[in-house]
């Protein structure tokens, strides 16, 4: 353990571990001070606005009865930027699942969405973007992306394609709140007495809620049971328009996923099964109206 001296605001924490999880290129710490912990993450200056902007998404919630990251500080140096949020104890709920998928995870998921739905609720503003504008320029970059690697048609991917380009009306007026950003099964921790908390705020876009469905497509491979909770959790009994944007979510989810293929064989083959594992939610040609997870 050692106290840190990047600045006076952070001397009096003590260092108890490197957090090495995560793709942002921050380095993350696990700090305790006065016998609480907390995360700081420290990182280049050039990304400073960027970060405090998500820093100050997470006082949105602060007064809320969500159990996620509470702010505590924000600041520069001469090259570097840092912050401080409480730290939120629990297991990876990817981790509990990968663990033993044979279980029923039905609760777990539903205490989730129950706690995204309490997020979502936190952040509705008058703050509005073009979502259907948004959605139009992914959907060109990612269809565009996966023609280019020129991959033969796989399962339902002509259809899936298809779907997208008919049903970009299904984006207009659209409901906004403030996104997680990042939202899927291992940015949400669970703790010894079930308390769901979530994590690891990705950005501070405005876009639909229903959006953040998508990161339930890899807890799906897993457990139909905990992607099912979820969604009961947040909506009680889903609206039948749920199913149509959320189908239209997948399908973009699994040419978005496509469009990050690195060119090697062997990738865009793992990603061709990953795609085709989540359009065949929705059937063999893509024509299911309801999952076969809901069946």
């Amino acid at each position: 353990m050692k106290n840190l001296n990047l600045c006076t605001d952070l001397e009096s924490f003590v260092v108890i571990e490197k957090i090495n999880e995560g793709y942002s290129g921050d380095d993350k710490y696990k700090v305790q001070k006065d016998g609480k912990f907390f995360l700081l993450r420290v990182g280049d200056l050039a990304k400073a606005t960027e970060k405090e902007a998500e820093y100050n998404q997470l006082m949105l919630y602060a007064d809320k009865e969500i159990n996620t990251q509470k702010p505590i500080t924000f600041g520069r140096t001469n090259d570097k930027f840092y912050s401080i949020v409480t730290w939120v104890d629990g297991t990876p709920i990817m981790d509990i699942i990968k663990e033993d998928d044979s279980l029923d995870y039905y609760q777990l998921g539903h205490n989730v969405g129950v706690e995204l739905k309490k997020l979502h609720c936190a952040s509705r503003g008058e703050d509005k973007t073009d979502w259907m504008d948004i959605i139009e320029k992914r959907a060109t970059s990612f269809l565009e992306k996966f023609h280019s690697l020129n991959i033969e048609e796989f399962a339902c991917s002509r259809y899936a394609e298809q779907y997208i380009l008919k049903n970009m009306s299904l984006m207009a007026e659209r409901p906004q709140v403030m996104l997680h950003g990042d939202f899927h099964w291992n940015n949400c921790v669970v703790d010894d007495n079930d308390s769901v908390g979530i994590i690891d705020f990705s950005g501070n876009d405005i876009g639909d809620p229903w959006y953040e469905f998508g990161g339930l497509l890899w807890a799906l491979e897993f457990s139909y049971s905990f992607a099912n909770g979820q969604i009961d959790g947040y909506f009680g009994t889903p609206p039948s328009e749920f199913w149509k944007v959320f189908k239209f979510y997948v399908a973009l989810y699994a040419f978005e996923h496509l469009s990050f293929a690195n060119g090697t064989l062997e990738d865009i083959e793992y990603r061709i099964s990953n795609a085709t594992r989540m359009l065949t939610l929705f059937g063999e040609r893509f024509e299911l109206d309801i999952p076969l997870f809901r069946g």
